[in-house]
């Protein structure tokens, strides 16, 4: 069948929409189940409504879903595993169940995409008689094309029903398509539908979601039957349009010919130039989207995981003769690909480009390093290369244990693999933990949350026109349980009706104040949001406060007008950064409060000292234009056309709202701000660090928080300045003066040590033994400064003419040997090196040099005399 990708996702959402399915756009990769490092499947997004946790906003919805899995990693390269993929999905909550699934499958494979019906066959689970009912007699499917398997096939997750993970399962119904009809029915049907994956390609999985898998194994009903389809797209592209691989098909093909381009190599000629063009293929478009969604190159969680396919395609392009930086190039072709349906990769194209660029340059010294490391391994390996040690190249260089494993066979030498996956599963533990985050509002939050989507409407929010209104108590909660009063000292959160406080979000704290009732006073200390709800954490002081109250509620609105200034300024600072450094500095997170603002962007170097001036300055003469901030609330494709900026980690509804401040800046935002720019007084930065790989973070201070960090720096250049006493304006030339004058001291001190070390050479020099014609000066000296010493040892070895210097220096605990051999002695066989390092073994110390000159450290004091005697044996022992 002639169909392009964007053609069979478009008929897929489409064929749904018209069965009464509501159109959602894909979730992040990164998703909230705490439990997962990406987003795996289409049901991700939709766990809560599948166990009964959460409402979902219709009972019918159909997505195409970007998702990212690495189960199956090392065996990317063939033809049809991948890292990244699309999903296609339909869903139902309680409405629709097997029959409806199955019937509206078979009538869009067979009526929309034109399949064979002839070339279908179907899986179901061992004791599945409804579905294959439905199959058998209202589809007239042949019964003998109705295959039952167990519950490593056809259940979801994978024996979910005697082991398997926790949470939504079901029996399910795969649908293949033969590719290869001609060969006639399979001998062993069973056999060859489990096994014969090349010839019957799974297109579409119906899983009949029913049982909530406990930790101790048992299956929970669920509350509701639930259907969770999946429809890989890029697997039935290639099956739609006869492609013999999922990479020659519309979605690959234009990036493995851009590959093809910068390699010179062939594509379709050699089995292994094209598993490496594959996996690059593959692996590069998985990062463009892990990046646009806000992961980091990283050595933990996702960012470990991201690291790991980057460095891979760096590997593959070795094998193709890419020994430059090249990952970066292949980028606009995803997006060119995939950018009229993801946006954020368009958006997000140079920042994503410029990550890509620092990892890969980054990975290629790292891998210098590696290959200069597994030498020195495995020149001293006898037989076998340690486990551990080929885990710390691939962990601490990258260094694939591929061709760890290659480079020791060609030695003779093999790697202990049983060793490495021992190290490689703990690394896994730790990555695993690492994306283990809080997961509910409350102890109890879902039970409460579920609840209140069935009894309360979702809070109205009044607070960008209001900071005090008039408000209904809809809930109380209290621990983990809904109440229906609270009465003095209690400690609850308190649902309204309709709010002027801001809730936790988007970077911007709760709003505080207070709520008073007929009798009642009560502290709001945050406000956090839900579910829809807004939950005011707070503190009854007096009275007593029940659901049904009319209530009055009143922001603290200094407070808030602080938070406003910062959020406002972090708008302007995000339009300079950009300015300042380029298009590729775009926010990464931030965090807002009345006393400070902290802004996270993506940047691959530290800022310059002039940068930050320019900033900062940028940021104030945009404040003393005095732009006036407007605010529009319109549909997310419309805030795109209008040039809307959207925000790493920030997931939007239909409907978004657009923070314009003049020519300035434009971005979506649900936050509180000024009215206009001159409100936010002063900005003034306090800090610039990183804070990861391509990441800093800026630390400021608006307002009157602004003007007590310049009181504070005024305060301290007085301080200075009294010291000094010279006035303000003159301290940097006070200072001047001051160094120039320690410069004086310093050389004058330094002649006086000069002259003193003579006179000490002199005298210890006349010191000196002669063992068997050769002069030792074997002497403890009071001083342990390695400058001091080396010069008294050159001073002593000049008088000496020839001879052999051992100085052993204490001073604060501190021990530090030094030794000078004069050139002919060298000749004769004497090396400072060898001697010095037994003389510090002998005081706990090690350490040794060239022949000439060595220095060696020690741990104990009490033995530097011992250890000098040991050098008198050890020169007697040469010269004799």
């Amino acid at each position: 069948m002639n169909m392009t990708s964007n053609e069979l996702r478009t008929a897929y959402l489409k064929f749904f929409e018209s069965k009464g399915h509501l159109i959602l756009p894909s979730d992040s990769l990164v998703p909230d189940d705490p439990t997962l490092l990406f987003t795996s499947a289409g049901m991700v997004q939709f766990k809560p409504y599948f166990v009964g946790e959460r409402v979902p906003p219709a009972p019918r919805i159909a997505t195409s879903q970007k998702c990212l899995r690495t189960d199956d990693i090392d065996e990317v390269g063939d033809a049809v595993h991948h890292t990244f993929f699309e999903m296609l999905g339909n869903f139902s909550f309680g409405d629709y169940f097997k029959r409806e699934a199955i019937i509206w499958a078979w009538e869009f494979l067979t009526d929309i995409l034109k399949l064979n019906p002839d070339h279908l066959w179907t899986s179901i689970y061992l004791d599945d008689d409804e579905a294959y009912g439905v199959w058998a007699n209202e589809i007239g499917f042949p019964t003998e094309k109705i295959i039952r398997l167990g519950a490593d096939k056809n259940y979801w997750p994978a024996d979910a029903p005697s082991k398997g993970p926790n949470g939504p399962c079901g029996p399910c119904n795969e649908i293949f398509l033969d590719v290869t009809p001609e060969l006639g029915p399979p001998e062993d049907p069973v056999w060859s539908i489990a096994h014969e994956g090349n010839r019957f390609v799974e297109i579409w999985n119906l899983v009949f979601q029913q049982f909530d898998r406990q930790e101790d194994g048992t299956m929970k009903p669920l509350p509701t039957k639930n259907i969770d389809t999946g429809m890989g797209l890029e697997r039935t592209i290639a099956v739609l349009t006869s492609a013999s691989t999922d990479y020659e098909t519309d979605l690959f093909l234009p990036i493995v010919q851009r590959i093809e381009s910068i390699s010179g190599a062939k594509y379709g000629r050699d089995e292994g130039v094209d598993r490496s063009v594959r996996v690059i293929a593959d692996h590069v478009r998985a990062a463009v989207f892990a990046i646009a969604d806000g992961v980091m190159p990283s050595n933990v969680g996702r960012g470990y995981v991201l690291r790991r396919i980057l460095r891979n395609s760096v590997i593959k392009g070795r094998n193709l003769g890419l020994e430059k930086n090249f990952l970066a190039t292949i980028v606009p072709t995803i997006v060119q690909i995939m950018g009229g349906v993801y946006h954020e990769i368009v958006d997000r194209k140079a920042y994503v480009e410029k990550v890509i660029e620092s990892e890969e340059e980054k990975f290629r010294r790292t891998l210098g390093s590696g290959m200069a490391r597994l030498e020195d391994l495995l020149a001293s390996a006898e037989k076998t290369l340690e486990g551990e040690a080929a885990f710390t190249l691939y962990d601490t260089y990258g260094f694939p244990v591929e061709l760890t494993r290659e480079m020791a066979a060609a030695r003779g030498i093999e790697v202990d693999m049983e060793a490495f996956e021992a190290a490689m599963e703990e690394q896994r533990r730790r990555a695993k933990e690492s994306s283990e985050f809080a997961a509910a509002l409350f102890g109890g939050g879902g039970t409460v949350l579920l609840e209140l989507e069935k009894t309360v409407e979702p809070t109205k929010f009044i607070g960008y026109e209001e900071t005090a209104g008039e408000a209904t108590v809809a809930a109380i909660v209290k621990g983990e349980e809904l109440v229906s009063t609270a009465g003095e000292g209690d400690q609850v959160d308190i649902v309204l009706d309709a709010t002027p406080f801001y809730a936790e979000a988007g970077g911007q704290v709760g709003d505080t104040g207070e709520i008073a009732a007929e009798g009642a006073s009560i502290e709001v200390v945050d406000t956090v949001k839900a579910g829809g709800f807004f939950f005011h954490r707070s503190r009854v002081q007096s009275g007593l406060i029940s659901v049904g109250d009319v209530v009055q509620c009143r922001v603290d609105e200094s407070r808030r007008q602080a938070i406003a200034r910062s959020h406002t300024a972090t708008h302007l600072l995000h339009t300079v950064l950009r300015r300042v450094l380029g298009e590729h500095a775009l926010q990464s997170g931030s965090v807002v409060e009345p006393d400070r603002l902290r802004f996270d962007f993506s940047h691959f170097k530290a800022v310059t000292p002039e940068e930050l001036r320019a900033i900062e300055d940028g940021v104030n003469e945009l404040i003393l234009e005095d732009v006036r901030t407007q605010v529009t609330v319109t549909s997310i494709e419309d805030a795109r056309k209008m040039g809307a900026t959207a925000l790493f980690g920030e997931k939007y509804g239909a409907e978004v709202r657009v923070v314009k401040m003049g020519e300035v800046s434009m971005e979506l935002c649900g936050g509180t701000h000024l009215c206009r720019t001159s409100e936010v007084g002063l900005f003034k930065l306090l800090s610039e660090s990183s804070i990861g790989a391509g990441l800093r973070r800026i630390e400021a201070v608006t307002g009157h928080s602004a003007v007590q960090r310049v009181h504070e720096i005024e305060d301290s250049l007085r301080q200075v300045a009294d010291k000094l006493q010279a006035p303000p304006s003159e301290v940097a030339a006070a200072v001047d003066r001051l160094q120039t004058s320690m410069k004086d001291i310093q050389r004058q001190l330094e002649r006086l040590q000069a002259k003193s070390a003579a006179e000490q050479a002199q005298e210890l020099s006349a010191s000196a033994q002669n063992i068997s014609g050769v002069n030792l000066v074997a002497s403890k000296l009071a001083t342990a400064d390695v400058n001091v010493m080396r010069s008294l040892a050159d001073g002593i070895a000049d008088r000496l003419k020839s001879g052999v210097v051992v100085l052993g220096g204490v001073s604060d605990g501190k021990v530090l040997f030094v030794s000078k051999v004069t050139p002919d002695l060298v000749e004769r066989g004497f090396h400072a090196g060898n001697l010095l390092r037994e003389v510090a073994k002998v005081a706990g110390g090690g350490g040794g040099g060239r022949p000439e000159f060595a220095q060696a450290g020690g741990k104990d004091p009490a033995k530097v005399d011992e250890a000098l005697q040991t050098a008198v044996e050890l020169v007697r022992e040469i010269a004799g």
